[in-house]
């Protein structure tokens, strides 16, 4: 923890020191690595002072998206001591909309895993249940905004680092599209697949968030009153049913929520239309690995020179905690590595990504679908410290990585916009519905997943819940 924080009377120090509170209280989720009390009252005190117009809000950031004067350690002991000068620039842009940085949050080593079971900060607790894994790899920030720490969190996504602890944590998520959001002041895992993203507890402040970063919003209102569609409200959504993959070999509470989402859905003027996914999935595993580990050793040398760090690629690596981490960066990731893909991989793999682009488009305009609907995750959260390399599925042990990316990763790797709904479960652990549009239609897309929320809780005012 940097320093200890003072209650004040202005409103931006009450919200922090409620903040601060909550987090003693939630201390055993181990949601955050930098817990900056000192800084952050001090920042709430000095806009009280201030005064203004501009409601202040707690805000958690992951701890490999640089914010000025606190550690970035990329959940990494290579990394420990380096102090970013500046925030992120998307930092900068959700404090500019009135955001006080309560710390910085725990997260899977180097973003390079799913569950946030670190072996150098400690395991992540989820929000719903202390005794299960938070996913991954923003399981701190999902963590620290589903406890009710913060109002809102930032995390990355490579391959679904949102969208799975979004989903394994009841709470909202979005992964923009490729490029969509400012990529500097980030620890790069793959250029071509990383970006920043937003995570809330109410798809409203989802939407906000974005909103505060791109400097776009939606047009018109939504029957609820909520910040709506430029979507028709009297339309039928079109919703693409996946064929492959994805709606198959569920764990049963995921099957059950999913089954009663589908539905409730296509009985509440929403419209079901098959769609052939399988081919995606084929793209994303002759692509997706291949740009992480061919792009990764590159950016990340240009990340460490550019910062002045002072430590080689290699060095950080090497000295990474987390076995199966260090054990694929130094195997196919550096140039020196028995199994790294090289130049030519690397070039092939971004030939193939423009073709999984383009088949994503003729899907998209060929069926008309506002979406594409799955579950988030094919599982729910399981008990920590127990599923690291695999779990069970249905009778048979999988291996963990690449069962909980699988439904993530494709939308991921083709730059598609992706937001993370929760599911109404009955007496299970959180469960997420994944909607996919095309690439550059955020906004629409959160549209298409506002009138969703309303049909799914026609009880609870479309996701106003706390």
């Amino acid at each position: 923890m940097v320093g200890q924080g003072a209650a004040g009377h202005g409103p931006a120090q009450e919200a922090v020191a409620a903040a601060l509170e909550r987090a003693a209280a939630v201390a055993d989720l181990n949601a955050f690595i930098t817990l900056d009390a000192q800084g952050a009252g001090a920042e709430a005190a000095r806009h009280d002072r201030r005064g203004g117009g501009t409601r202040r809000w707690c805000l958690a950031v992951k701890d490999n998206v640089h914010v000025a004067g606190l550690p970035n350690t990329a959940g990494t002991p290579g990394l420990a001591g380096f102090v970013p000068a500046a925030d992120a620039p998307v930092v900068a842009a959700l404090r500019a909309a009135g955001a006080i940085v309560l710390g910085k949050t725990n997260m899977h080593e180097l973003a390079l895993g799913v569950t946030s079971c670190n072996p150098t900060f400690g395991a992540v607790g989820n929000g719903a249940d202390p005794a299960l894994f938070a996913g991954g790899s923003s399981g701190g920030t999902a963590a620290a905004v589903a406890s009710g720490i913060v109002d809102a969190g930032l995390g990355t996504d490579t391959g679904g680092s949102v969208g799975i602890p979004a989903a394994l944590n009841g709470i909202y998520g979005l992964r923009p599209s490729a490029g969509r959001y400012p990529s500097a002041g980030v620890t790069p895992l793959s250029v071509t697949r990383d970006t920043p993203g937003p995570m809330a507890r109410t798809l409203e402040r989802l939407t906000a968030l974005d909103s505060f970063v791109t400097g776009r919003s939606l047009i018109g209102s939504s029957p609820t009153g909520r910040t709506g569609a430029a979507l028709p409200p009297d339309r039928a959504l079109r919703l693409g049913l996946p064929r492959h993959v994805f709606t198959e070999d569920l764990e049963t509470p995921v099957r059950v929520a999913w089954e009663a989402a589908v539905e409730r859905l296509g009985t509440a003027r929403a419209r079901w239309v098959p769609v052939d996914t399988g081919h995606l999935v084929e793209f994303d595993a002759r692509v997706g690995m291949h740009l992480v580990l061919g792009e990764f050793a590159a950016a990340f040398d240009r990340y460490l020179a550019g910062h002045r760090i002072g430590r080689s690629t290699a060095e950080v690596v090497g000295a990474a905690a987390d076995p199966a981490v260090a054990e694929l960066l130094a195997a196919a990731a550096l140039p020196t590595g028995p199994a790294y893909p090289g130049p030519a991989a690397l070039r092939g793999a971004v030939v193939e990504r423009r073709a999984m682009q383009a088949a994503y488009a003729e899907l998209f305009a060929a069926s008309g679908v506002d979406a594409i609907l799955c579950p988030t995750v094919p599982v729910c959260a399981r008990p920590l410290h127990r599923h690291e390399e695999s779990l069970r599925l249905n009778g048979r042990d999988v291996p963990t990585f690449p069962t909980l990316i699988r439904n993530t990763s494709p939308s991921a790797t083709a730059g598609l916009p992706s937001v993370t709904v929760p599911l109404p479960v009955d007496g299970s652990a959180p469960v997420g519905l994944q909607l996919v549009g095309p690439r550059g239609g955020d906004r629409g897309l959160l549209a298409v997943a506002a009138r969703i929320d309303v049909l799914l809780r026609p009880g609870e005012a479309g996701g106003t819940r706390r």
